[in-house]
């Protein structure tokens, strides 16, 4: 009798295309979470920030970087299923948008300068060439910018005007579905899967 073989499934192109750019993806983000990590050596060597400050802020980064490593290894692994890299790639995503909210929070609220970090999950779902996740991305962006902003706005009231708060939830939130439809038009999907 003849034993049957069993042999591992070969990934098709597109869950080849899939898993590199999910590699590529999360190996970028250790060069983001590096220059990040730099910027709070640098503001603690000029005194910028207090202690605790630099604390919270370097364990955000730690916190990044651990997801990265994670989300890096679990997508260098061989599967056969399309989905798996897709949602690695969309948990990477949900880490940027949590991190770029804490930071921006962190920063009082509506006078952020890192409402830029909001850009880095939107351009990470570009990557996947699927106007679905690229729009649904920018909307959480929009809403993870516009509740950080309002909160912090409300839970310190009177440090500005109404008027500069609903602007600015205004001005990037539409930014952000610029930059997306931007993107759109960049990438072009061939092919429309989900």
């Amino acid at each position: 009798m003849i034993e049957p073989v069993y042999m591992a499934k070969k990934l098709t192109p597109s869950h080849t295309w899939l898993q590199t750019t999910a590699v590529r993806l999360t190996r970028i983000h250790f060069l983001y979470v590096a220059a990040y990590l730099v910027s709070i050596v640098i503001f603690d060597a000029s005194n910028l920030y207090t202690h605790q400050a630099i604390s919270q802020l370097w364990t955000a980064g730690g916190i990044l970087m651990a997801l990265s490593v994670v989300l890096w290894f679990a997508a260098r692994l061989k599967a056969s299923s399309y989905w798996y890299y897709v949602g690695i790639i969309l948990a990477l995503i949900a880490v940027d948008i949590i991190f770029a909210a804490f930071i921006v929070y962190w920063q009082r609220g509506l006078y952020s300068k890192a409402v830029f970090l909001f850009t880095v999950p939107i351009i990470t779902a570009a990557a996947v060439r699927s106007r679905s996740i690229l729009l649904g991305t920018t909307a959480l962006c929009a809403a993870a910018y516009s509740t950080v902003a309002v909160r912090y706005f409300f839970d310190h009231y009177g440090l500005g005007y109404r008027v500069e708060l609903w602007g600015n939830v205004a001005f990037f939130s539409a930014m952000f579905f610029v930059l997306a439809f931007l993107l759109m038009i960049i990438i072009r999907p061939t092919e429309e899967k989900f």
